[in-house]
């Protein structure tokens, strides 16, 4: 069963305090969401946008494989946990839905949800920016 995204952002903010771990990890549930949503189309295929996807997450994680939350006949939905923010310390969690809408046409909702500190970093909302650019073909994001 994946862990719900604030039981995510919880522990990676205690593994980023170190020996303050159970202080972040507390003090994390008092932390506001910076949720971003949005929903695209992609002119490709179910098969072809997962590659898609796939290899935009990949970009976003510098490599690193999307955890696979469920896999039907007309949907996929993958995730990531990753570093952003302000030097990569700010984690973000990146849901993402991808649905066959037609033979070749597919939808994708993408999720995007960081903790809010003090600092106002949208760290959220700059992610899920960045997946859409991904997303159009913009090329790199960096």
């Amino acid at each position: 069963m994946p862990q719900p995204e604030d039981k995510l952002l919880e522990e990676a903010l205690g593994r980023i305090a170190g020996q303050g771990r159970l202080g972040a990890k507390f003090a994390s549930r008092f932390l506001k969401d910076d949720i971003c949503e949005f929903d695209h189309e992609l002119p490709l295929a179910l098969d072809h946008a997962l590659e898609r996807v796939r290899a935009v997450l990949a970009e976003l994680t510098h490599g690193a494989n999307p955890e696979l939350l469920g896999a039907e006949t007309d949907r996929v939905t993958l995730r990531v946990l990753f570093g952003a923010g302000a030097l990569n310390l700010n984690p973000v969690v990146v849901t993402v839905d991808v649905v066959r809408s037609g033979e070749c046409t597919s939808g994708v909702h993408v999720r995007a949800i960081a903790k809010e500190g003090l600092v106002k970093q949208r760290a959220g909302q700059k992610t899920a920016e960045r997946v859409a650019t991904l997303l159009h073909g913009a090329g790199p994001s960096r």
